[in-house]
């Protein structure tokens, strides 16, 4: 296995040179000074004008040992209950069995059931190969042979495993090697004190000359040899392995998929739509404080080394405790190249990751080639739920494809959101045209991404972040040689540091569900007079009933073993409502934290 409010457009907020470099451009937005506001409509702004850095401790190094760590959440030294306070909640994923997190069984379940579980793809063609530029990058190909796979595959071949649809990867590899000279130089001098070091392994001498490639493989002792205080580089390897996924996740999954995709909606519905327009109604709430959650992620979390008036340079939360740094946003930038709106659908993409085969438009009789996939099959209901509730509303006022196409609103808004939101897409051929009644759903159905995927892929990320030992965010070590020996103060001294560690902490268990919170399918009774409305609405909200209970009996089935794992964890990402607090369930309307 490989692992490796200005209305531009969301992503467009830095040039890159041809040497990869940051090139200052006039175009883009720039940041207002830390102290002053972002020009937000009335009807969006929420709360404070800037939401101020929480006041945490400056601990020095790294965690000497998991007895540290468990104790900030008021556990004993081998991760179990005692009378002792916590400063922290204790995350899920050790609540039950605090050292399964570790088994090669549980860090494979979390690419289908964790906190990012859209990067897993089938294997078509093997050994896997690199899209980099070999001019530039040189061989950049994967070393990982059938031999290395085979003894882990029950007598399977790799030919049989990839005809058959039985070999899957999570490859990060072409996304972070054009980075990683460039964030093994960091920290510059504006950065000393400020960030921790992080290392990976491109070439020493020149990235023209490709990758060094070591490939590591599971020791021969098994999950159930696990002991607490014993680690192996193959430890190691699976946490650098995270490290790239959990980036990946955040500055890609998170912030491009999500956030910068549903602000040009956001703006264009409040633009072009006047608030009678029934499809300023459908959209409305499923955008609420998503402006302000947006600007306010701009001014605190994506600084990249903003210089301010006072001279001090303000760097955002972000760009400190995940291993990119200050390129962070670069990376998403240079993915949003490859960003493409129709693929943006869960079908869609499940067909385009090789997890299911079958006719997108058509999802009910779509199939999974991995059936236990959490994941893909609870969302796959609630997909279905959104568009059938989409399709009858939008069948009240779009009786047939006339209307949309007479529509001059509409008209404007779409054009808004292709020209203007994604100037740089503009003329690309996959923007599907907004002149029948089936598109029409089909965009509005996005409204998918702003609730049901962000809460799989952007909240409750606490569930797996807050043990940062299980989903660490920075390598500050290069890979040892294969076979080196490692210890448990190694193990800690090569990922996440204290300080680093400790924001994440503060920031993922801030992305949970708050008092008063608004879920998927729930409206004030006022926000329509048209009873026709109102009962699609009724069954928008039955059909989530209905999801919630299959979910619900889906995790009580003890067949399906990725439900919850041996961490005993149920998959609950995708059920309607919860409680507040930090725990695993619950879908917002809209991007709200």
């Amino acid at each position: 296995m490989r692992w490796g409010c200005s209305h531009a457009s969301s992503l467009d907020e830095c040039s890159v040179g041809r040497n990869g470099a940051m090139m200052a451009d006039p175009r883009t937005e720039s940041r207002v000074p830390i102290g002053q506001q972002v020009y937000l409509p009335c009807d969006e702004r929420v709360g404070e004008p800037v939401v101020p850095a929480p006041n945490l401790p400056n601990p020095d190094g790294h965690f000497k040992s998991f007895a540290e760590i468990y104790s900030l959440f008021g556990l004993n030294e081998l991760g179990q209950h005692n009378q002792a306070k916590g400063k922290f909640p204790v995350p899920q994923v050790i609540s039950v069995k605090p050292k399964n997190w570790r088994t090669d069984k549980e860090f494979a379940r979390q690419m289908l059931a964790g906190a990012n579980p859209v990067c897993i793809k089938r294997v078509t063609e093997f050994p896997l190969t690199s899209e980099l530029d070999r001019c530039m990058y040189g061989d950049q190909d994967s070393k990982i042979t059938r031999d290395h796979i085979e003894k882990n595959m029950s007598g399977m071949t790799g030919e049989q495993a990839v005809k058959d649809g039985k070999l899957y990867a999570v490859d990060h590899h072409d996304f972070m090697m054009p980075f990683l000279k460039r964030i093994n130089e960091l920290p510059g001098e504006e950065e000393k004190g400020e960030i921790s070091e992080g290392k990976t392994l491109p070439h020493p001498e020149d990235e023209q000359l490709g990758a060094v490639s070591t490939v590591y493989t599971p020791p021969d002792t098994g999950d159930e040899d696990i002991v607490a205080e014993w680690f192996t580089i193959w430890d190691l390897a699976k946490a650098h392995a995270t490290v790239n996924d959990t980036c990946k996740n955040n500055f890609v999954y998170h912030w491009r998929n999500v956030n910068a995709t549903m602000e040009p909606l956001a703006i264009a519905t409040n633009r072009q739509l006047t608030v009678l327009h029934p499809i300023h109604k459908l959209l409305k709430p499923h955008f609420c404080k998503t402006l302000y959650i947006n600007s306010t992620a701009r001014q605190i979390l994506f600084g990249s080394g903003d210089r301010r008036e006072s001279g001090e340079i303000f760097r955002g939360i972000q760009e400190v405790i995940y291993l990119p740094s200050k390129y962070g946003l670069e990376m998403a930038s240079q993915a949003y190249k490859n960003w493409i709106f129709t693929d943006l659908p869960l079908p869609k993409d499940l067909i385009n990751r090789g997890l299911a085969k079958g006719d997108p438009k058509n999802p009910e009789k779509l199939e999974l080639l991995i059936k236990d996939y959490p994941f893909a099959v609870d969302g796959l209901e609630l997909w279905i739920a959104i568009k059938n509730w989409i399709t009858d509303y939008c069948s009240i006022y779009y009786v047939d494809d006339g209307a949309v196409t007479s529509d001059s609103e509409l008209e404007a808004w779409w054009k808004e959101v292709r020209h203007v939101g994604h100037g740089d897409h503009c003329e690309a051929p996959w923007w599907p045209k907004l002149d029948c009644v089936g598109n029409l759903e089909e965009i509005c159905t996005t409204i998918w991404l702003g609730s049901a995927f962000h809460a799989a892929v952007g909240l409750r990320q606490y569930t797996h972040l807050g043990f940062v030992p299980n989903r660490p965010t920075i390598a500050c070590r290069a890979m040892p040689e294969a076979g080196a020996e490692v210890t448990e103060s190694d193990f800690l001294g090569s990922i996440t540091p204290r300080k680093e560690a400790l924001w994440v902490m503060t920031m993922t268990g801030l992305s949970m569900m708050t008092k008063g919170e608004v879920y998927l399918g729930q409206r004030p009774e006022w926000w329509t007079c048209d009873e026709r409305a109102a009962d699609a609405l009724a069954r928008f909200q039955s059909r989530l009933e209905a999801v919630v209970d299959n979910i619900n009996r889906r995790n009580r089935d003890p067949g399906l073993r990725n439900r919850a794992g041996a961490v005993e964890l149920p998959y609950t990402l995708l059920t309607q409502t919860t409680v507040p607090g930090p725990v695993g369930g619950g879908i917002p309307n809209s991007i709200t934290n």
